[in-house]
């Protein structure tokens, strides 16, 4: 909660100092050059599937363990490959809406919005009512049984990064907002806090009312909650709740992800058939084809833990680079217009915790994961080189990308 809020502030003067869409890359590109920004943009690219996959795998959780609430493992219920086909059928609806439907699918974010403060308040009265009740037991025993060793902690940490993460994409479509000077601090700190006081609120009800143990065991741990507080009743309502606050997680990622992979062609980091725009729908059928294809093998072969811990890791990075722009631009245009100006120490935090997020996997035993991370980011460096560079002048392959942008977009009708 302490680091989103601060970096909100940083986000904040960001957006308002360099109003312009693509997020972490360009703005990386604009303070630090060509190159960095550039393997900001490339690794993202790569992993947008990866992020994808994380919300349908959560989505998929709930639904089984509505499904078979008396097992201790819903998903272990089915088969393997029904589990993986629904998750595969539900993504494949989302993307669907978000290419053909994109007006509907706005209506349908701001309706599972709600439905997710509905669940969150829904939490936080249970939670009330059990304490009023005299059921102290599991909030006097505090985090007696957790483990203590820093080197342990970051699957904690990447978690509640992944939880509170969404502050940064405001600056994906700077250039889109009206009055960003105005508009983007009150979005940004205005969101940031609501969030924050309904996730702390909603951490402590589940203190109260579930044992760590629960927690710890238990991959839906708001099914839990339900059935704990309010019985059969509870746990299918806010298994409801979940399912559809998921769904309009994922639908807003694929809208900002789509845009981002847009952007990137437009500013020339890949080949211009990704900027294609249906001219039927007005969407970015290119792009959104892309989100879709590359999340399949995640939801295939990924674990949800795993990739919440891999997606904290390869993003975290680039935000301290963005807040070390922060200062840097502090000193090399002293004289910018600031609309939204932070206290330096800010970004000094932002950039000390992401220094802690980067280094500390190494000290413990998935290093190995982090060392395979660090490896593809920096083989954007040869990538740039020899694509967008394309320092051995091969005009057959800027032919052959021409040659592709024009029959995709007769193919699928884009402009």
């Amino acid at each position: 909660a302490v680091v989103s809020t601060q970096s909100t502030g940083v986000y904040s003067e960001i957006g308002t100092m360099i109003p312009v869409s693509g997020g972490d890359p360009t703005i990386i590109r604009r303070i630090f050059g060509p190159l960095p920004g550039f393997l900001a943009f490339w690794l993202t690219f790569l992993l947008l599937g990866m992020k994808s996959s994380i919300g349908v795998l959560g989505f998929s959780k709930y639904l089984w363990s509505l499904i078979y609430s008396d097992s201790a493992n819903p998903e272990g219920e089915v088969s393997w490959w029904i589990v993986k086909l629904t998750c595969l059928a539900v993504f494949g609806i989302v993307v669907a809406m978000a290419t053909f439907r994109p007006t509907l699918i706005l209506n349908f974010i701001t309706v599972f919005t709600a439905f997710k403060v509905l669940g969150c308040a829904i939490v936080i009265v249970s939670g009330i009512i059990f304490l009023g009740r005299g059921n102290t037991q599991n909030i006097v025993e505090g985090f007696n049984g957790t483990n203590d060793d820093p080197k342990e902690w970051n699957d904690a940490f990447y978690g509640i990064i992944y939880s509170y993460s969404g502050w940064q994409f405001l600056v994906i479509v700077a250039s889109e907002i009206p009055n960003p000077s105005r508009n983007i601090p009150i979005i940004v700190v205005g969101s940031v806090s609501i969030v924050t006081a309904l996730y702390v609120l909603t951490v402590i009800a589940f203190h109260i009312v579930l044992p760590i143990s629960v927690m710890q065991s238990k991959a839906a741990v708001l099914s839990a909650f339900g059935s704990a507080a309010m019985g059969d009743a509870g746990l299918t309502i806010l298994s409801v709740l979940a399912m559809l606050s998921i769904l309009g997680s994922m639908q807003c990622s694929i809208i900002y992800r789509s845009r981002y992979v847009h952007s990137g062609a437009v500013e020339d980091r890949l080949p211009r058939v990704f900027g294609l725009v249906s001219s039927r729908f007005k969407t970015p059928i290119i792009s959104l084809l892309y989100i879709g294809i590359s999340t399949v093998p995640f939801i295939l072969i990924g674990n949800i833990g795993k990739l919440i811990a891999s997606s904290s890791f390869t993003i975290f990075p680039f935000i301290s680079v963005s807040c070390l722009g922060v200062i840097v631009m502090r000193f090399t245009h002293p004289d910018l217009h600031r609309p939204y100006k932070v206290p330096l120490i800010f970004p000094v935090l932002m950039i000390l915790f992401g220094l802690f997020v980067f280094i500390n996997p190494f000290l413990g035993k998935d290093w190995k994961i982090s060392l395979f991370w660090v490896c593809l980011s920096l083989a954007g460096i040869p990538a740039y080189y020899f694509f967008v560079k394309n320092i051995f002048k091969m005009k057959w392959l800027g032919n052959a990308m021409k040659k592709l942008r024009d029959v995709t977009a007769v193919a699928l009708g884009c402009e």
